[in-house]
């Protein structure tokens, strides 16, 4: 199932990634070539060589070139050569044209502190802020517009007010920025919509190799299809970089033959202070009209998250994707909230969190991995929790809302100022299902000199049966005298685990046992297979599946020829071991067993004494 999941994400990069170009309908080979001489901005046909249109204001020449390039083409092409342009107003882009804008190797610079969007295309056009800037009469789209802007620098610095979208590109068949680089002042309370980049309801949406710098938003590519990828962002308040698939809201419209969700890759990014008050990077699929979570893929890959001088709120945050992998990313610095999280209220099918690095520093007392879906498997990450908060700190890896999870082959260590404690290291919750399975395997737990309250706990308040698999895990931990894995509740019902406890090491002073707990009126019944004893802290009691063995110790009264020693298997033993372990327990006897005890017959009584009858016991059914 994992398999077929990342094998769909490799497929659709071989088919997409191929060539940008390949993707773009035909278009017009008409062509304009843009150019100022210092005082006036001058447009020349590529084919004829003559000049058409001249003006002292870029804003109107382009927009002549666009209108005309539309009436006599149905678009083409427009080539702005080096030098630094001072555009006015929006230009806006007619519905259903095919357009490239290409500057010259970024030396092509639109320099303005005026408060609008620069490039417009919007039929639908239907939010009050933005048609404030623009002329705009609400159509229906034909959805057949293709725009493409390259290698252009939009250079807003020193604006000293809140700014608008740069590319404001709703609303068609194809829309790609490459290669460039946007500068703003980015504020803390910016007005509606202050975006880089923002492609909303296109078929196919990319953005690759721009450098953004100072954005309350940086990136938003919302498409069917939306790639991003190979971007540089620095500074943003609310997000560094969001991908999701088509959406529905009170200013989107999605194309006929179209549901919302599609498929998001956000890759090779990387994104310096972003989302210092929301978010680095997202995938977010939401709908106000659609169940969440749509059907969507989200692929967040190969990216870096890092702090210079800021914090990020959430480092990488998931909403409403059916399927998401999350794979070879690195998250660094100071984290205010999660360095992953899948929202709350948007728990989606499968989700795959690995070969990630997550090496953050918590700024507050909340720094959590909290995933959730149906599936969900958290395999070969690098988790690296440190604070130096004199507060008590909750890190923590959380699965919760899963039915079926894998937590394999990580390392999570764990740094806090001494004398201060975290709460679980591990934390898996379980989902609805009636019959919820998890694999907890291969993980190295390593919190040296901190004492935590619990290294992994799973339960939840359902009364379903939880069958746990628990292997080959290491946990060094030198102060807390306490169990390696808790099973429990905390609520009011009766909890039902099977679970297989093998093979774990543990280095220091905690005792390697397994840990049975339930708080309230509830009841912790866990049948288990296990190396080690297990150790009830409330209401519960326990079962062995398959074999246990221990000593039984006894006081002779020279009468007494049977003694019971309870075997807590679930049901009557077919093979059992005893051996005497003291002089007096020698002699002849013989042994019964029931679903409760093995009972240990000597032909004559043993003598009197006091624990005098020591017998090493094994029995399995």
């Amino acid at each position: 199932m994992r398999r077929g999941v990342i094998r769909l994400g490799d497929q659709i990069k071989d088919i997409w990634f191929r060539d940008i170009t390949s993707r773009i309908p035909p278009i017009s080979t008409a062509l304009y070539i843009v150019y100022t001489d210092g005082s006036k901005y001058y447009a020349k046909n590529g084919d004829t060589g003559m000049i058409e249109f001249v003006d002292t204001d870029i804003s109107n020449l382009l927009q002549n070139v666009i209108n005309a390039l539309y009436q006599r083409y149905g678009g083409g092409r427009i080539f702005i050569k080096r030098g630094i342009y001072y555009p006015t107003k929006s230009i806006i882009i007619p519905d259903g044209m095919k357009l490239i804008v290409e500057g010259e190797e970024n030396n092509t610079i639109f320099r303005y502190t005026d408060s609008y969007i620069l490039f417009y295309h919007d039929p639908y056009c239907i939010d009050d802020y933005w048609l404030k800037q623009v002329t705009c009469t609400q159509t229906t789209p034909s959805w057949s517009s293709v725009v493409v802007f390259r290698n252009l620098k939009i250079d807003r610095s020193g604006s000293g007010s809140n700014s608008t979208n740069i590319f404001h590109l709703f609303h068609g068949k194809v829309a790609i920025v490459d290669g460039v680089e946007i500068v703003d002042d980015y504020r803390s309370s910016p007005s509606t919509g202050d975006a880089g980049i923002q492609i909303i309801n296109n078929i196919v949406g990319i953005v690759e190799n721009c450098r953004i710098y100072n954005k309350f938003i940086g990136i938003e590519a919302h498409a069917f299809l939306s790639i991003v990828r190979d971007n540089y962002v620095e500074n943003t308040g609310a997000t560094g970089i969001m991908g999701a698939g088509l959406i529905t809201t009170n200013w989107t419209y999605v194309p006929p033959g179209y549901n919302p969700g599609g498929i998001s890759i956000i890759e090779n990014n990387v994104c310096v202070d972003c989302g210092q008050i929301d978010e680095a990077i997202a995938i977010d699929f939401h709908s106000e009209t659609k169940v969440n979570p749509v059907n969507a893929l989200g692929i967040i890959r190969g990216n870096l998250l890092t702090t210079k001088n800021g914090t990020m709120r959430y480092a990488i945050i998931v909403v409403a994707s059916s399927h998401t992998i999350v794979e070879g990313n690195k998250v660094e610095g100071n984290v205010a909230e999660e360095p992953f999280a899948v929202a709350v209220g948007y728990k989606g099918k499968y989700l795959v969190l690995r070969n990630n690095v997550f090496n953050v520093n918590a700024t507050t007392t909340k720094s959590w991995i909290e995933t959730r879906g149906d599936v969900v498997i958290v395999e070969n990450n690098d988790i690296n929790f440190n604070t130096s908060l004199n507060q008590n700190t909750n890190f923590k890896l959380v699965v919760t809302e899963a039915n079926y999870v894998v937590v394999r082959n990580n390392r999570i260590t764990v740094s806090l100022p001494s004398g201060y404690m975290n709460n679980n290291v591990v934390e898996i919750v379980a989902g609805t299902d009636p019959n919820y399975f998890a694999v907890i395997e291969g993980n190295y737990i390593n919190a040296p000199s901190n004492p935590s309250n619990i290294f992994v706990f799973i339960g939840s308040v359902l009364t379903i049966n939880h069958y746990i698999v628990f292997t080959k895990n290491i946990l060094n931990s030198s102060t807390y005298n306490g169990g390696f894995l808790t099973l429990g509740t905390w609520g009011s019902n009766n909890i039902t685990f099977n679970a297989i406890v093998k093979d774990n090491i543990v280095l220091g002073s905690l005792t390697n046992k397994v840990e049975l707990y339930a708080m309230s009126t509830g009841m912790v019944i866990a049948y288990l297979d296990t190396d080690v004893q297990p150790y009830i802290r409330s209401n519960s009691n326990f079962y062995y599946i398959k074999r246990n063995s221990d000593k039984a110790t006894f006081s002779g009264d020279g009468t007494t020829t049977q003694f019971k020693i309870p075997h807590r298997l679930i049901s009557t033993p077919t093979k059992i071991q005893i051996t005497p372990g003291s002089s007096d327990a020698e002699g002849s006897f013989y042994v019964t067993a029931d679903s409760t005890y093995i009972y240990v017959n000597y032909a004559t009584a043993p003598p009197v004494g006091t624990n005098n009858i020591v017998l090493y016991w094994y029995a399995e059914v």
